[in-house]
């Protein structure tokens, strides 16, 4: 089912390439790619899975939240990186071409994610 979800992200989101789902030690659990991806996923999900956690502990140490980074977006010229903490320590990452309208992508990836969730 979480395969399935994936892959409507990729299918049915015209600017998304890429979804995964990743463990906290950056190994990649599920996975989707459309067919015209042009950067790898798998490569820069596992890159990105420390940098999250560190700034998750940051919070925590700074504010007292504990696992309070449910959500990130990270911008490049060319792409909208959209990061969610999902359960048991997993997190969806989903790589998209970047539009003006990425809160719109935004909207679309986030009223996927309880199905996501209820999945795993």
């Amino acid at each position: 089912m979480s395969e399935e979800i994936l892959k409507s992200l990729v299918e049915d989101i015209p600017e998304v390439e890429s979804a995964l789902i990743i463990d906290e030690d950056g190994i990649v659990v599920y996975r989707y790619d459309s067919k015209d991806a042009s950067v790898d996923s798998e490569e820069l999900s596992t890159q990105l899975v420390n940098p999250i956690k560190t700034c998750d502990e940051t919070i925590y140490e700074l504010t007292g939240e504990k696992d309070s980074l449910d959500e990130t977006i990270i911008f490049s010229k060319n792409y909208a990186i959209f990061i969610y903490k999902l359960v048991n320590d997993t997190f969806l990452i989903t790589i998209a071409k970047r539009t003006p309208l990425y809160g719109r992508t935004r909207f679309k990836i986030r009223s996927r994610l309880p199905k996501l969730i209820k999945a795993l």
